[in-house]
């Protein structure tokens, strides 16, 4: 039995050993004061801080939430409901039980809940109208339910009465297609704390009861909310001792998934004899006057064991072990990513070290802020980092790391002097390199090096060589960090390169990007004129945390930072050698690669196309730009999906983590989709495409006015002798080319910035990767269109900045052929043209969510 509840990112077996599946109790509004009072204030956050406690700190499964409440009514809990599990999934990797009395909101909660929640609950109470209702719902999701043993007669209390609803409830819903492993039976927890001599009984009678029931249905599962034994008892060392003890008898007669306060759980073979021996009593109702003794022992202070009962005071004082060491409690909420309350953690956590001296001047505080960032935060991060780098953390996890990073470094800063407020562990320049306007991947960078101590110079996008080379100077750095998405942006790396030694700035240089590899900067490294590797430093920085390693070992001392260096040199020295023999090898005679004559080559006559002008248009909706989203790419490239996470099992919480992603977009209508695209006379002139646009009077590209051609050279390839311009008819025939420009829009730019001042580092990361694969289904969709129109069976795009078209300062010139205006980042010139889409000086689009391509109709058309 392999029964499964999943969260986005995790997923937990029902049947765990040792059981039981421990669910938490406190985001249950009706059952949890802490949970109401934050539901009627509409603290979100502060709900969203209880499951993480629940789950992160103290070890719950899977947390339970239910947001009933007479204030609100069924709309109101709908609406609460819809927004908590939207912001758990995004936040907490415990699966949810979903917990109401209204069908319509257990029905929208799972539809809205990445993953596979619990329903709680069913049962055969008068009729099985509940049950008809889920039943549709439970079948599609194939989701595990609770179902309480209350029956036509009520609540069953004793245990043949609780194996007879239990039945019923298996044979309705088997009739319905449930499957065994689907049944959760809670068999019902009475208190036995009211006094009354007829509710004695009922804690074995539950006993009793989970054995009849898990023996009559051995492929099912149980369920009890433990602490409604104690129900009446002022919450305290008492209740949860008693809630303790009878979990523990529950769980040896069968018990599988307990609703509990995870925090106040205590192992039985803790708790001391004589508190055992009382609690026993009471739930094993051994004799009338055990509710009298164990009550008597608490109040009296413990006198038939006053010594224990001393003990329990004062561990019912000094709470966890984490919250006795300040420093340990703090390290726990970065690695855990428990933001609230941090910055009171930090206050904690100085005041300790201060007393631990037995000081408090200003001095004094500064000394322990900083001892706190390094024997706490610091160690932190790095556990964070080599958590990522083993696989067990995606980067989603990493980035609400940092976000408690930076709300305890904001606190910590407040006790440093003025004076040394800035003291840090080194400067880095950084930026993206000149002719690139992407920027998710240096913002992250900066985050970890920010959050680890160092003190980040963002120069932003597009930064020129002069700018990097000045702001190294001014800024006194310690090393200079380049970024690069694109492959012919790149190139400025070795240029810098190239600058750095011949003004012999003496930086150890770091660089990293979606377009680099180790070759590509080890090239760079030995390209001077003599060959020799670059003497302060050329790193290859795979990821932010490589970036990290490299910072840390250059700022940590001069022996350290030698050290690296000469590693890194003789590396490279060792590299050139092999690359050297490699390349004469290459520069053997041998057979130049031709020219090859393309077969199959169907020119499209132009005029039918071009007379139609250019076409813009917004009439795309989001329905259609999902329905061409690759999954693949958004989960494990711009989501970082990998390992466990990425798993079959784990397919289904993608699905939903997106569909969050969707409502969110579609809600706040961060996407606004833009669309321009024409078809133009051409021809093959060698390496070259030459494209002819008609004007027409209008500005449109219909015939009849004068005429512009524009040249777009391409570069052949090595490998099979081709370029693009080989998929065009040659002159004097006319051939056809589509060219197509997409953009998602600027607000979600806007968005994403937002959310990277706010801190936000997460849903920045998952918006924009969203927002990257949404451009790519836009242009997909435009290219179904062209295909469609050219009247072909498929076509091939070829976007600027990769292999086959890597200039990218040709976008001047689609963009003067689709009426955009060829201006260098001015606004588009057309009227109904996209909105906010402009060029870079480079040619780069903005925003950077766009993409433009030239689509191919050869049948032959490649990727090279």
């Amino acid at each position: 039995m392999n029964a499964r509840v999943s969260s986005a990112l995790a997923a937990v077996t029902l049947a765990q050993k040792p059981a039981p599946l421990l669910i938490g109790e406190r985001l249950n509004a009706p059952g949890s004061a802490a949970a109401k009072k934050l539901l009627l204030a509409g603290d979100v956050d502060g709900l969203v801080s209880l499951a993480r406690e629940q789950s992160e700190v103290y070890g719950a499964h899977c947390l339970d939430v239910c947001m009933a409440s007479n204030e609100l009514g069924v709309e109101g809990e709908k609406k609460m409901v819809l927004e908590l599990v939207s912001r758990l999934s995004l936040e907490v990797e415990a699966p949810l039980m979903i917990d109401s009395t209204e069908s319509a909101v257990i029905e929208e909660a799972v539809r809205h809940t990445p993953g596979r929640p619990i329903i709680n609950s069913l049962s055969m109470d008068r009729d099985d109208t509940r049950l008809r209702d889920l039943h549709a719902l439970i079948n599609a999701y194939g989701v595990p339910f609770v179902g309480m043993c209350i029956g036509p007669d009520g609540m069953a209390k004793t245990a043949r009465q609780k194996l007879d609803v239990a039945r019923m409830l298996y044979e309705a819903g088997t009739s319905k297609g449930f499957k065994p492993e689907q049944f959760m039976f809670d068999v019902l927890t009475f208190p036995v704390t009211t006094g009354d001599p007829e509710h004695r009984h009922l804690g074995v009678e539950t006993l009793d009861g989970l054995r009849l029931v898990k023996g009559a249905f051995p492929c099912s599962f149980t369920v009890l909310g433990v602490s409604n034994i104690s129900f009446g008892m002022k919450n305290g060392r008492p209740r949860e001792l008693l809630n303790s003890v009878f979990l523990y008898h529950a769980v040896r007669a069968g018990l599988d998934a307990a609703i509990v306060n995870v925090k106040g759980m205590m192992p039985y073979d803790t708790i001391p004899a004589d508190q055992k021996r009382l609690a026993d009593a009471v739930i094993l109702d051994t004799h009338e006057d055990a509710l009298v003794e164990y009550i008597e022992y608490f109040e009296g202070g413990g006198n038939s064991g006053g010594s224990a009962a001393a003990g329990a005071a004062a561990e019912d004082k000094g709470g966890e072990s984490e919250e006795k060491d300040p420093l340990r409690s703090l390290y726990a909420r970065v690695v855990e990513r428990r933001p609230d309350g941090i910055a009171d953690a930090v206050t904690d956590a100085v005041v300790h070290v201060c007393s631990e001296k037995g000081a408090g001047t200003p001095q004094d505080r500064h000394d322990a802020a900083l001892d706190v960032l390094n024997r706490s935060l610091l160690p932190a991060m790095k556990e964070v980092g080599d958590r990522f780098g083993a696989g067990q953390l995606i980067l989603p996890f990493v980035l609400r790391s940092a976000e408690c990073m930076k709300a305890a470094v904001s606190r910590l800063e407040s006790y440093l002097l003025k004076a040394d407020a800035a003291r840090t562990k080194g400067t880095i320049v950084l930026g993206t390199v000149y002719g690139d306007v992407h920027d998710i991947g240096k913002n992250l960078v900066k985050t970890i090096l920010q959050n680890n101590g160092y003190r980040v110079c963002d120069l932003g996008k597009q930064v020129s060589i002069a700018r990097f080379a000045e702001a190294i100077k001014s800024e006194k750095a310690d090393a200079v960090g380049l970024s690069a998405l694109l492959v012919s942006t790149s190139k400025q790396m070795s240029l810098f390169a190239d600058h750095a030694r011949a003004e012999r700035l003496d930086i150890p240089i770091l660089c990293g990007g979606a377009a680099i590899n180790s070759t590509y900067i080890n090239r760079i490294a030995v390209s001077g004129d003599d060959k020799r590797p670059y003497g302060p430093g050329l790193f290859y920085c795979r990821d932010m945390f490589a970036g990290l390693r490299v910072m840390d070992s250059l700022t940590s001392s001069e022996g350290a930072r030698a050290e690296l260096v000469a590693k890194r040199v003789g590396e490279l020295e060792a590299w050139g050698r092999r690359d050297e023999q490699i390349r004469q090898r290459q520069q053997q005679p041998r057979k130049q690669a031709k020219k090859r004559e393309l077969a199959g080559a169907r020119p499209i006559d132009p005029s039918a196309h071009t007379r139609g002008g250019i076409v813009r248009t917004r009439d795309v909706t989001l329905d259609e730009i999902w329905e061409r989203l690759d999954l693949d790419s958004l989960f494990k490239l711009s989501w970082g999906v990998h390992g466990r996470a990425s798993s079959a099992a784990h397919m289904e919480d993608h699905y939903k983590l997106l569909e969050v992603w969707k409502g969110r977009v579609a809600e706040e209508e961060l996407f606004d989709p833009s669309i321009v695209y024409g078809f133009f006379e051409c021809h093959s002139d060698g390496d070259a495409l030459v494209v002819r646009r008609q004007h027409s009077e209008d500005g449109g590209g219909g015939g009849g006015g004068a005429a512009t051609e524009y040249v777009l050279n391409f570069p052949r390839s090595e490998k099979n002798g081709l370029c693009l311009a080989d998929y065009f008819a040659p002159s004097p025939q006319k051939d056809t080319v589509a060219l197509q420009a997409v953009t998602v829009g600027s607000k979600v730019t806007d968005v994403i910035r937002a959310m990277e001042k706010a801190g936000k580092y997460t849903d920045m990361y998952y918006l924009h990767g969203l927002a990257t694969q949404a451009a790519e289904a836009l242009a997909d969709w435009c290219n179904a269109r062209i295909t469609k129109m050219l009247n072909v069976s498929r076509t091939t795009r070829y976007s600027w900045g990769y292999s086959a078209c890597p200039d990218v300062s040709q976008h001047k010139m689609v963009w003067e052929l689709l009426g955009l205006g060829g201006a260098a980042a001015g606004p588009a010139a057309a009227a109904g043209a996209p909105r906010m889409m402009t060029l870079t000086e480079s040619g780069q689009i903005v925003p950077e969510h766009s993409t433009a391509a030239l689509v191919v109709h050869h049948p032959e058309a490649r990727y090279f």
